[in-house]
């Protein structure tokens, strides 16, 4: 259990949260991939090297971070091969604690170092092929269909979309109630970039009258590519069907501005087709919608959200991760 983890518990008990965890896909010489047997799960436990995203780093550090200590190996994320966010993943430790998984999963190259389980927590460590893998949790299996099929793009639709799967719809407002004082928090979230023609979607917000994309922090029970649909509905009255993950963005940013809390922001960005519905501002959230010309966009806008338009005009096959 990291810090972090140890601290929040602390504050909220076994409730339900979201975390968000890094998976490594590391291959040997002839193809096969490389399964942990972890302790505290029992002896049939088998899943891929990985862990918990810590406060300050990035999730490719995480994946880093985690291979070295669990395995022995050095390694390099070469490509993300999905993000794996469905209820159907949630999962309950021995201990009782309850989470709704955010995984970012990682083709890796193998650099350095010598194989080698970690004291205490892995009980093994052996290469399968994949045509004879072991009997693991359905989001690992996820990951190495993903992996095993090559298909370029990041995957984000592996498992229900949800939504109904918790039923007190816990939120990360109902996170920070509950935690007293001013620690950070690792929040995750998605925003929708939505492109008709060579124009693109903007809100103009309520609380600061900037413009940006569509987005927001995931609610509990939804699939992050669901937070992106959610949220520009909600947000710009646009019924949108996200079609591509352009880029996952974890590395701490400063604050922009004084806050009694700064929270570390992991945040899912999808390219969407809008299939519905027409800019209307709620007058809340948002307080004016309208498509903007991509090469004359608003002059109130940060240079977080002019850098995600960027990612997004580069057309990549694979997913970008900051």
């Amino acid at each position: 259990m990291t810090a972090y983890v140890r601290w929040l518990r602390r504050h909220i008990g076994h409730a339900k949260t979201p975390l968000v965890y890094a998976s490594t896909i590391i291959t040997n010489r002839r193809g096969a991939i490389l399964f942990q047997r972890r302790a505290d799960f029992g002896d049939a436990w088998w899943g891929l090297p990985g862990g918990l995203l810590e406060l300050g780093e990035s999730i490719a550090d995480t994946a880093i971070r985690e291979a070295r200590e669990e395995t022995g190996l050095m390694i390099y994320p070469a490509r993300l091969v999905g993000l794996y966010s469905s209820p159907d993943f949630d999962v309950t430790y021995p201990n009782g604690d309850q989470v709704q998984q955010v995984t970012a999963c990682f083709a890796c190259q193998r650099i350095g170092g010598e194989l080698r389980p970690q004291d205490g927590e892995i009980l093994e460590l052996r290469y399968f092929p994949s045509s004879d893998l072991p009997p693991m949790p359905p989001w690992y299996a996820a990951m190495v269909a993903d992996f095993v099929a090559n298909r370029g793009q990041a995957s984000f639709q592996a498992g229900s979309p949800g939504m109904d799967a918790d039923p007190y719809n816990r939120t990360y407002d109902d996170i920070r109630r509950a935690v007293d004082g001013p620690d950070p928090l690792i929040v995750v979230g998605a925003c929708a970039f939505i492109r008709q023609g060579d124009a693109v979607l903007l809100q103009r917000r309520g609380d600061n009258s900037r413009w940006g994309l569509p987005g927001g922090s995931l609610e509990m029970g939804e699939r992050i590519d669901q937070t992106a649909v959610r949220e520009a509905r909600e947000e710009t009255g646009v019924e949108v069907e996200p079609v591509r993950l352009i880029g996952l963005y974890s590395a701490p940013r400063p604050p922009t501005a004084p806050a009694p809390r700064d929270s570390q922001i992991v945040f899912a960005h999808f390219e969407c087709r809008p299939v519905g519905g027409a800019p209307q501002a709620d007058g809340v959230e948002t307080i004016d919608a309208r498509y903007f010309a991509l090469n004359d966009l608003p002059a109130e806008m940060s240079d977080r959200w002019r850098a995600y338009i960027a990612d997004a005009l580069l057309e990549r096959r694979e997913a970008i991760v900051r």
